[in-house]
């Protein structure tokens, strides 16, 4: 690839704090750029990856800000976060019972809808990863929120396409192409929300960080897991107050075009694009962080990952609490009435679980930069073993608050380790391939959940056979996760 004189010394000019010139040659030494070297006349396609950043001085260059530009792409990910969650399972909840009633489905019809919608989007997760890596955070996360503005302004509108469509087609009953429409649609918004924006946010504050990675999932956290856990009550209060049509409509024009903006402004993709390095002003200060520095460690490919058993239990691992969480949430209503609950109340434990979360992340995020992962992964796994329990015999006073213990611990760990695990494992170089890999397990499991709790609940009446599986498979990779170590510890 031939480029002027002029471009090539803007894109030197851009990457100068990356590494040191040498007669004729530039060589890039980072660990996101090892390897890309370009001279005057020519320009590799590894170093052509890194014009995505080409712009990262618009409208203000990140040095020149008066802190840390990773504390602003911290709440910036934290943002990212929360305009994630309309594509969430607990953000489609309250949602569940208007769309049936709409569209003529039943609950198991609306659960195979979704469940085909979220596996399918699965599929394309990866890939989705592979772009972030090519075109990094400021690209992809406006992208993915003006995708999911744009479903939810059709989701909105679903029954209204489904009898024009089924009009068109002459069919008498519209509920079979509801069930196609809300399939469709539900794939996009699994896509966007739950995978692409969610996995950019994350993998872009990781990228800002290396030591201290486990200090900063533990502060964002303590925005991000109440909003999470508030968020069903919210939008249950947004439905009943304007209609499900008002509340996607209203949550459409936010992210679609708010965020969106946001985004474009202050998403950046790295520190050393923008002239800085990972921690910023805390790099050469371990505060008893006992890894070695990025540049001292391998950098993995997905294929080599793959390979590596900790990266399974990981994964499936993470999945389960996907899977289990996904399908409480889903038939949350049908469940706390089952309880003999009333919704408003039964909603309030996805509130008060978020209050034991946030009161354990900071913790969490204190022993992930001093004690092996595995350790948190198993705590995990013993708040699906608690929860699940609870959900046997849910009522209100102890089996509630045990399902707020169990979903409170599990909150608090899920997000530092589905952040912090595979840069911490694996690199940054390529983070997006191996997280997107990753998030497709998750988003797999997360599809499945709601499907099996309403099978669960037509075959025996009882929602008890799928938390109890989901209790003994936590169980058995409890004792799995005793081994699950970095690839170098292997």
């Amino acid at each position: 690839m031939q480029l002027p004189r002029a471009q090539i010394s803007l894109i030197q000019s851009n990457l100068r704090d990356l590494g040191s010139s040498s007669a004729g040659a530039r060589v890039v030494k980072s660990p996101l750029t090892a390897g890309c070297s370009f001279t005057h006349g020519s320009l590799n396609s590894s170093v052509a990856v890194l014009m995505k950043n080409h712009f990262d001085h618009i409208p203000l260059a990140p040095r020149r800000y008066p802190f840390f530009y990773g504390w602003m792409i911290v709440l910036m990910g934290a943002i990212g976060f929360l305009m994630s969650s309309p594509g969430q399972t607990y953000g489609v909840s309250p949602f569940t019972d208007s769309l049936m009633a709409a569209l003529g489905l039943t609950r198991v019809q609306l659960s195979v809808a979704y469940m085909f919608g979220t596996v399918s989007s699965s599929l394309c997760l990866t890939y989705a990863g592979r772009a972030y890596d090519r075109f990094g955070a400021r690209v992809v996360a406006p992208a993915a929120s003006l995708i999911l503005g744009v479903v939810l302004v059709l989701l909105s509108q679903c029954d209204r396409i489904a009898g024009s469509a089924a009009a068109v087609l002459h069919l008498k009953d519209s509920s079979a192409m509801g069930f196609v429409i809300l399939l469709l649609l539900f794939f996009v918004l699994r896509f966007s929300g739950q995978g692409v924006l969610t996995m950019v946010s994350s993998n872009m504050t990781m990228k800002w960080f290396d030591r201290h990675r486990g200090l900063v999932t533990g502060l964002s956290g303590m925005v991000i897991a109440p909003a999470f856990s508030a968020t069903p009550a919210i939008l249950n209060a947004l439905v009943e107050g304007v209609g499900w049509r008002g509340a996607w409509l209203w949550l459409a024009a936010i992210i679609g075009v708010a965020f969106t903006i946001v985004a474009l402004l202050f998403f950046r993709d790295n520190p050393e694009a923008c002239g800085l390095k990972p921690d910023g002003p805390l790099a050469d200060r371990a505060l008893g962080s006992r890894r070695a520095k990025e540049g001292e460690r391998r950098q993995y490919t997905l294929v080599e990952a793959r390979r590596s058993y900790g990266f399974w239990v990981f994964a499936v691992g993470l999945a389960l609490f996907a899977f289990y969480i996904t399908g409480m949430s889903f038939h949350a209503a049908s469940i706390f009435e089952a309880a003999g609950m009333d919704r408003g109340s039964g909603y309030m434990i996805f509130l008060y679980a978020s209050i034991v979360s946030v009161t354990l992340r900071p913790l969490v995020g204190w022993l992930c930069d001093r004690i092996p992962l595995k350790f948190l992964l198993m705590a995990m796994l013993t708040g699906v073993i608690i929860s699940a329990l609870g959900m046997r015999v849910l009522r209100e006073g102890l089996p509630m608050w045990t399902v707020v213990a169990g979903n409170g611990l599990c909150g608090a760990t899920l997000g530092t380790l589905a952040s912090v695990t595979w840069p911490n494992f694996y690199g940054r170089r390529h983070l997006g391939a191996i997280s997107g890999f990753s998030m497709a397990i998750t988003v797999f499991a997360s599809a499945i959940g709601p499907w099996l709790f309403s099978q669960s609940k037509a075959a025996t009446g009882s929602y008890a056979p799928a938390t109890t599986g989901a209790a003994i498979v936590a169980a058995i990779f409890f004792f799995l996760a005793t081994k699950a170590n970095p690839p170098t510890a292997e």
